[in-house]
This record gives structure tokens, sequence and C-alpha cells, in this order.
């Protein structure tokens, strides 16, 4: 029979995939309505990331178990392109990173001859890989399926110091006192794929046209056909940029301001290029859409591969220049060798924008989960509360700063590792 506690979180996740599709549903923008967005961005520069890590392997005769906290300043390479049009939402990105990294926590190493229990320092070399793309097809502007796969590998070379105790089979205790040189080579991939109604918009290029005529033409009210109009244009100007031989951010100021004159029959403004440099934050967006449809992730440790099916709904909203806020809740079944569970994720989150140059993102996330075993046995809830912070700003043109931090709060370790998430990061961007 199934517990009712498994009974109610399914019926809310009806009751959810029916008003989402319900709120989708009211989404009523058909294609030339649809804002384009294309950017290619090449990045690099410095990053420094700290995090807790946990790994497990199991095999038939041994268990090893390690839990890290690890910090890893390293040199990255980025490059990302982002395509959305009226048909299709395309993104594609390639990350390396390399560099030192540090590690302290502990570590179980059992077998049948004994059982090690050590508390670890590590110090070495680590470099990070990852790809990952999306692709959204859209039959009508409601309508898509969407295809998104993902892999990443990290190998690091370091020396361990392990202290602690070890019991052999016979129950003699005897200290651990010993230096090692280690290496290890992880890697994982992931896929999804399923069925989306609704639309989520990319309002850069609007955020930029409404903030030009603001400034520049204050006190005259510009109508939504006009926003969009000038919006229009500045993606055809941006459409143009070679990320290889690179723009030129004065030629391309003058061309809006061609326009602004020409088109709009509006005095040229001044300075503009000033402005114009700026503006070029990741993806604004707006609107709501849901999705379902299976999932399956593979790692080269314990869980080692899990599959099911999940349905995730997101709404932004574009409430100002300066606002953005931000909503998404998702359910995902989870099926895995030893137990199954079920695990949700609910986020509220705001983004400020002072200005063009600059954006500042706080929220919190909610984690339920609960494991459910074929819906024969089930265990109590477990609960997990994710405060985050960012911030976000382009020093100039090129230079960019880029700041995220996020407090693990969680009810037990099976939800997922407490503790803090940070990274940092100073970087050279080519768009």
């Amino acid at each position: 029979m199934i517990n009712y506690k498994i009974t109610r979180f399914i019926f809310v996740g009806i009751i959810f995939l029916f008003s989402a599709i319900n709120l989708v549903a009211q989404v009523e923008k058909g294609f030339s309505d649809v804002p384009f967005y294309e950017k290619k961005e090449f990045n690099t520069g410095l990053l420094f990331y700290g995090n807790s890590e946990r790994e497990e392997l199991r095999t038939d005769v041994s268990s090893l178990y390690e839990e890290i906290a690890s910090g890893f300043p390293a040199f990255q390479f980025k490059s990302s392109f982002w395509n959305f049009l009226d048909y299709k939402q395309d993104f594609l990105e390639f990350n390396f990173e390399v560099g030192p990294f540090y590690g302290v926590g502990n570590g179980v190493d059992s077998t049948f001859v004994e059982n090690i229990e050590a508390d670890q320092t590590q110090f070495g070399v680590r470099a990070n890989f990852s790809v990952d793309y999306s692709s959204r097809y859209y039959y009508n502007d409601k309508n898509y399926t969407i295809v998104e796969v993902g892999a990443w590998a990290r190998s690091q070379l370091y020396k361990q110091n392990s202290k602690g105790s070890a019991i052999d089979s016979s129950g003699i205790v005897s200290n651990v006192d010993e230096s090692s040189n280690e290496s290890k080579f992880r890697y994982g991939f992931e896929a999804k794929a399923g069925w989306g109604w609704g639309r989520l918009n990319a309002m850069n290029n609007y955020m930029l046209a409404q903030y030009i005529l603001e400034k520049y033409y204050a006190g005259r009210i510009f109508s939504e056909v006009e926003i969009r109009r000038v919006a229009a244009e500045i993606y055809n100007i941006k459409d143009q940029r070679d990320i290889v031989a690179g723009h030129n951010n004065e030629l391309e100021a003058q061309l809006i301001s061609d326009f602004l004159n020409e088109n709009m029959l509006l005095t040229v403004p001044e300075d503009l290029e000033v402005d114009w440099e700026m503006a070029e934050f990741k993806p604004r967006l707006q609107g709501a859409r849901v999705e379902l449809g299976p999932f399956f992730k593979y790692f080269n440790r314990e869980p080692d591969f899990i599959y099911g099916g999940y349905i995730q709904y997101e709404n932004k909203k574009y409430r100002s220049l300066k606002w953005n806020r931000n909503f998404s809740a998702g359910i995902k079944y989870n099926r895995y060798k030893k137990q199954d569970w079920l695990l949700a994720e609910l986020n509220i989150g705001w983004t400020y924008f002072p200005n063009l140059k600059r954006q500042f993102d706080f929220g919190v996330k909610y984690v339920p989960g609960v494991e459910v075993n074929n819906f024969s046995k089930t265990s109590g809830f477990n609960h997990g509360l994710v405060p985050y912070v960012g911030y976000f700003s382009q020093i100039n043109s090129k230079s960019r700063v880029n700041f995220t931090f996020a407090y693990r709060i969680s009810q037990n370790e099976k939800i997922m590792l407490p503790g803090p998430e940070f990274s940092f990061s100073v970087y050279r961007s080519r768009y």
C-alpha cells in the first residue's frame, strides 16, 4: 500500500502540472513578437571555487567513501553560444579549468581484511572539462521538443596525508599516519528529452533599447511597438559580429544612432558609445514554460547510474529595467539500483540591475525529498534549504567580475552536503 506521504507528494505534483500548463497556456505570443537573441562569447581569466564534495565506490568485497571540502584556484577558458530565434533556442558551452587545489576531509576504506577511518588533507593539481548543449525546437508559438546533453571529466594528481585508525578482521586497532601520492579520474554524463509548452524569451536587446530611449529622450513616452522596433535593430547590428575579428563599438553605436535619427525621427544621442558597450549580461529572461520527459545520469562512482522522469515549470518576469523576478519548481522521480526517490526543488529569486554594468542576484531554494523504493516502502521526508546571492559587474567592454555564494542547510546528508559553496572569477570576454 502506498504511503500517504507519497500519495500527497504525487497529488501535489499533479496539481502543479495542470496549474503550470494552464499558466503557460495563457502566454499567447505569436512568432512575430519573439525577440531574437544571439551571442557568441569566449572568456579567459582567473577562477576561485570552494565546495564540499563526496564520493563512494562499492564492490562485493570493499567500500570506499570520501568527503572533502576543497578550494580550487584555476585558470579558466570558457566558450558559450546562445541562439534564440522564433523556431528554436540553442545553447552550447565548453569549459576548461586547470590549477592547484587543496582539500580537507575524511575517508573510510573498508574491506574484509580491515576498516580504515582517517582524516585527510590533499594538495595537488586539478583539471576540469565540461560540455553542455541544449536545443528547444518549436513547432508553433507554444509547443516544442527539448534535448539536453552534457558531459564532464575531472583529473587530478595530488599528495594525500592520512591520520586515523584501522581495525583488522581480528578486532585489533592500530594507528594510521601515512602520506601517499594519488591520482583520480572522474567523469560523468547526462541527458534528458521531452516536450514543452510556453517560452522564455531573452530580453537583453529589449532592455538596452528601453534604457537608451528612456535616458536620451526623457519625458517622451514610447509604445511597446517602438521599443521592440529598436530592440530588433540592436539584434541586427550585434548579429553581424565576428568573435574572432572582434567588433567596433564606435561603429555599432553610430549605426544605432543613425537608425534612431532616420527611422524613428529622433535626435542623435550624444556619447551613446559609453552605454552601447555595456548590457552584455547572460540572457535576461521573460515568460513561462513547462517541460516533462525522461532523463538519465551516469557517474563513475556511486550513484553510478540514475534514470527517471521529470517535470519542470519556470516563470521569469521582466518587471522593469531594474528588476526581474524568477520562479521555478520541479519534481524528479529517480530510479537507482539500491533505492528510488522523489526529489523536488522550488526556487524563488530576484535580479536587480542598478545600471547597465551590474546585476545582483538573490533568492532561496527549497529541496524536499523522500525515498520511495518502488512505492512499496518509504522513509521520512528530508528537507534542504539553500539561500544564495550573486554579483556580476562589467568593469569595461571586455573585463568582467562574477561572484556567487550559496549556503546549503540540510536536515541530513541524504539530500545534500551542508555548508557553503562559492565562486569568484575575474576574466576577459570576447564576443
